[in-house]
This record gives structure tokens, C-alpha cells and sequence, in this order.
């Protein structure tokens, strides 16, 4: 019921907090189911009140007996006829609100301490339409690390996140298309500029980072594996800078360059691109061949038992049979090996040995002046003196693909692990054919715990939702996916989520999660 006649009434005298808006006082409330039922009186008309106090909007009641601030999540809103007047002289509209309870704060000694306790106002109590500060404050969203926007209460709420939640890892889980690789890129170019991480290394599957980091100003150096063997000779310096120049159209990249090439008994080749459009960043190209035996002896525990049992006995007794792979296919074909360990493991090992020279992608040799460079001999780890390192696996095939990059993981760690008060974060995109595996699995978890002792940080981002993987980070971001709702427990917010749209679930918020939309 509404009233007019507002002169000298005390809701008239009271407009405005540092909170936000008042919209009216406590005249009762009561806990009712974990949900708080409150009679307030306002001096706005209903139709102003319902247009801010829709379902789901916050709310927050000042309590006039401890001061204690209590935020709520609306749930409904309905009129009041005929309610008695429990302060006297004051004509109002009566509403009856029923919020769900959010979190409480207290100020103790000049900062406040949040609760998960509920007060239930008492009479006089202020409620609060609160202000975008009061919301950022009240969710904990005042961080360096800014994620996209959430809408609350009519206000774009900026999702800003301490970095140091990155020290626990962001799992990013969701259907195809629906803004996984968005929001990471959105993440590097917020991590970039802070000089806390010296690097930023990323596995790329798609072949869409390079172009989107250095059209936005990033400087990135990128690894990319080549399949030069498939040529069946070594290559000259020519070949392999026509090879580059159509690998940057392959990823996008098709304005004029420059491009200079340097090389060095620790680098190797370095391909330096700059780019004449105005904003760009700079790019170096490093071309990369695989070296076999790197590879065959650490694949070893990801390879079927009969192919493992024929490179132990390699390894064991023709050592030399492991240099390159078509040292590897000549061993396979001995006779005495079939009279020794078989048929099954024979037949197993050279079907490998032919789908791996096949790629073209190991053992490199390049002709320079005369002298054969093997380029396989140069590391991947030489390209993490740059901040930014992309490795660019996008083309490498089914075969090699999902090994190759757990054992870059594996090294990387490794690698970490010999300094001292180092931050990096390692992002791993696309990363569902590492969840096929368990040994795959197994190592990538063994990694992110490693690296979290050694100041590496994983941003790791999947189609599927495992829950062992699950476990090993602090915060969850949610995008659109299948049966959502039963992944999030205890989370307010709707699970039917458009693309770009996103839930953050981490300890680092005041509230159990959060709903954004990429910005």
C-alpha cells in the first residue's frame, strides 16, 4: 500500500550512504529456510521499487544494533496492503522482500572481516540499493587481473582478480567455440605488462596466438615445428626462409614484413620479422626439428608395452639403432630381432617407426656453405629467453602430437625447477587429447604440481570436464557446456550460459562464484 504525504517524515530525511542508495527501513524481519523476510517501508513509489529490486539484484541492510553490513540476493518483491505503521508520522510504501543471504561484513580494527554468518536485522535497519564500489568491495572483485564484466544491479562490475590466484591455476572448461581462447588471450595481454612473470609460455593447437598477441603489440618469440624431412635431403638457407614465410601466412599473418636471419652455436636459427603496420609487436621465428632419440627415449613410457619392450632392448643392446629414425626402421628389420622378441612387438614398432618418419618432423638437416647443420640438436628450451613463447604444435599430426607436447611440458618444468624466485605461467590450450591418456594425464597433473613449488603457474583450458584434473586448481572458470549444473555445487548463479558468458569459481572471491561476461 502506498502512501503520499512525505513532509517531515524520517524517510524522507534519508536519501543517500557511502554504500549506495537508501531505499527504505526495516520494520521486521525474520529468518525463514536459510532466506530473510523483511517488511520494509520506503518513501519510493512500488513501481520504483520493483524496477531495482528485480530478482537477482543485491541488496544491503545496515543493522541498526551492530552496524553490521548484510548483503542479500534478491528473491522476490511483493506489495504490503493495509500494514500498520511502526514508525510514527511516516507515510510510505510497504514491501515485502525476501532475499537470499550472500555474506556479512564487520569493521574491526579499520578493515573488515567477511562472514558467512547471517544477522538478522533488527527494526530501524537501513536497506541499501548498493553503488558499484560497494559491490566490488562486498565480492571481493579488487584485484590486478581483470577477467571481463559482470551486470549486477544495472552496473558493469569489473571481474579484477588478484594475480597471485594464478599460483594455484585457472581450469577454463568448455564447449567448442564458446570463448575459451578469448578469455586466455585476454588474460596474457592483461599478464604481460607485469613484471613479476618472466615468462609466458603457451602451447598453441590452433595456430590463432601468434597473430592475435602481436597485432596487439605483444613481442612473442615462436617455435615451430617443421617437417622438412619430408623432402628426404637437407635444405638450404633459402628453402627454409621461403619454408618460414609461408608458415606466417599459414598463421595469419599477410601484411609486408621484414625479415632478417641470424644463427648461432646455441640458438641456432633465429628468424627476426618485423612488421611495417603501425602497433604491431615484433616476432622471432625459431624453426625446429625433432630430434629422435630425445623423442623415442622419453615417449617410452606413453608407447604400447610390445613397442616399449623393443626400444628397452635397443637401448640395451644397439644403442645406436636410437639416433634417428631410420637408423630405427633398418634395426627394426633384422632378422635376429624377430627370432628374439617376436612378431607382434616387430610388426607394432615398425608401423610406429614408418608413421613417425612419414611426419617429416624429425632429424632436420640444413645445408649451409657446404657443411650439414642437424637442426634437431638445438633445444626447445632456448626460445624461453624471450617473455612471451609460443609453441606453435597446431600442424604437428595425431601421432606425435599429444606426446610431443607433454614432454615439452615435462622439460619445461624441469627446467624451472633450477631457479630460484622465478614466476611464469604456462598456458595450455586445447588440452582435452591430454585427458585421453591416464600416463598423459599422470604426467601433466605431476607437472602442475612441480611447477607449483617452482613458481610455475598453468592456465589450462579443455572441452571436457575431468574431475582429477579438476582437483589440482584454485580457481574453475566455466563457460557453456552440457549439464553444467552439476558441475558448480553451491553456486546462486544461472548455469545457461551464452558464449563469452563465463562462471568463476575461486577462493580469492567473497562469494562462492561469480557470473561474467568476457570484456
Amino acid at each position: 500500500m502506498q502512501r503520499r504525504n512525505f513532509e517531515n517524515s524520517a524517510i524522507n530525511r534519508i536519501d543517500t550512504n557511502k554504500l549506495g542508495d537508501v531505499l527504505g527501513i526495516v520494520e521486521r524481519s525474520v529468518n525463514e529456510n536459510d532466506k530473510l523476510i523483511m517488511n520494509v517501508s520506503s518513501k519510493y513509489s512500488y513501481n520504483d521499487l520493483i524496477s531495482r529490486l528485480f530478482i537477482g539484484s543485491y541488496i544491503v541492510v545496515i543493522d541498526s544494533s551492530t552496524n553490521h553490513e548484510v548483503m542479500l540476493r534478491v528473491n522476490k518483491v511483493e506489495g504490503m496492503i493495509n500494514s500498520p505503521l511502526s514508525i510514527r508520522g511516516t507515510e510510505a510504501t510497504y514491501v515485502r522482500i525476501v532475499g537470499e543471504f550472500v555474506l556479512t561484513r564487520a569493521l574491526d580494527n579499520g578493515s573488515y572481516k567477511y562472514t558467512s554468518f547471517l544477522i538478522i536485522p533488527t527494526n530501524g535497519s537501513l536497506v541499501i540499493y548498493p553503488n558499484a564500489d560497494t559491490i566490488q568491495e562486498f565480492l571481493g572483485l579488487r584485484g590486478n587481473l581483470l577477467l571481463g564484466k559482470a551486470s549486477i544491479n544495472g552496473h558493469d562490475i569489473p571481474i579484477l582478480i588478484k594475480d597471485k590466484a594464478l599460483d594455484k591455476g585457472f581450469l577454463i572448461i568448455g564447449q567448442p567455440g564458446c570463448g575459451k581462447s578469448l578469455l586466455i588471450k585476454k588474460v596474457i595481454r592483461e599478464l604481460y605488462p607485469m613484471e613479476d612473470y618472466k615468462n609466458i609460455i603457451i602451447f598453441d593447437r590452433t595456430g590463432e596466438y601468434a597473430k592475435h598477441l602481436v597485432e596487439n603489440g605483444l613481442n612473442a618469440s615462436i617455435l615451430i615445428p617443421l617437417d622438412l624431412m619430408k623432402l628426404n635431403r637437407p635444405i638450404d638457407i633459402d628453402e627454409l626462409r621461403k619454408y618460414i614465410i609461408d608458415k606466417l601466412r599459414i598463421l595469419g599473418f599477410r601484411n609486408r614484413v621484414r625479415i632478417k636471419m641470424s644463427m648461432s652455436k646455441n640458438d641456432g636459427i633465429e628468424f627476426s620479422v618485423e612488421f611495417s603496420k603501425q602497433g604491431y609487436g615484433k616476432l622471432s621465428v625459431y624453426p625446429l626439428s625433432i630430434r629422435f632419440r630425445w623423442f623415442i627415449e622419453r615417449a617410452i613410457n606413453y608407447l604400447d608395452p610390445e613397442i616399449k619392450y623393443v626400444i628397452t632392448t635397443f637401448m640395451l643392446e644397439n644403442d645406436k639403432a636410437l639416433n634417428t629414425v631410420q637408423g630405427f626402421i633398418s634395426a627394426i628389420k633384422d632378422p635376429e630381432l624377430l627370432n628374439t622378441i617376436g612378431r607382434s612387438p616387430v610388426n607394432k614398432a615398425m608401423d610406429l617407426a614408418y608413421s613417425l618418419k612419414s611426419t617429416g618432423y624429425f632429424d632436420a638437416v640444413l645445408n649451409v656453405g657446404g657443411d650439414n647443420i642437424d637442426l634437431s640438436v638445438f633445444s626447445p628450451i632456448r626460445v624461453l629467453k624471450s617473455k612471451l613463447v609460443i609453441f606453435d604444435i597446431h600442424e604437428l599430426p595425431e601421432s606425435i602430437i599429444n606426446i610431443y607436447e607433454t614432454l615439452l611440458i615435462e622439460d619445461i618444468v624441469k627446467w624451472f625447477t633450477g631457479s630460484q624466485g622465478v614466476r611464469a605461467v604456462m598456458v595450455v590450450d586445447n588440452a582435452e587429447g591430454l585427458m585421453t591418456n591416464d600416463d598423459l594425464l599422470n604426467s601433466v597433473i605431476n607437472s602442475i604440481r612441480i611447477g607449483r613449488i617452482y613458481g610455475v603457474s598453468f592456465i589450462i583450458a579443455a572441452r571436457s570436464f575431468s574431475r582429477r584434473l579438476h582437483r589440482e586448481f584454485g580457481s574453475t572458470i566455466f563457460m557453456r557446456m552440457s549439464n553444467l549444473s552439476s558441475k558448480i555445487r553451491g553456486c546462486h548463479e544461472s548455469t545457461n550460459l551464452l558464449n563469452n558468458e563465463f562462471i568463476l569459481v575461486s577462493p580469492w572471491l567473497n562469494v562462492g562464484c561469480i557470473k561474467g561476461l568476457i570484456a
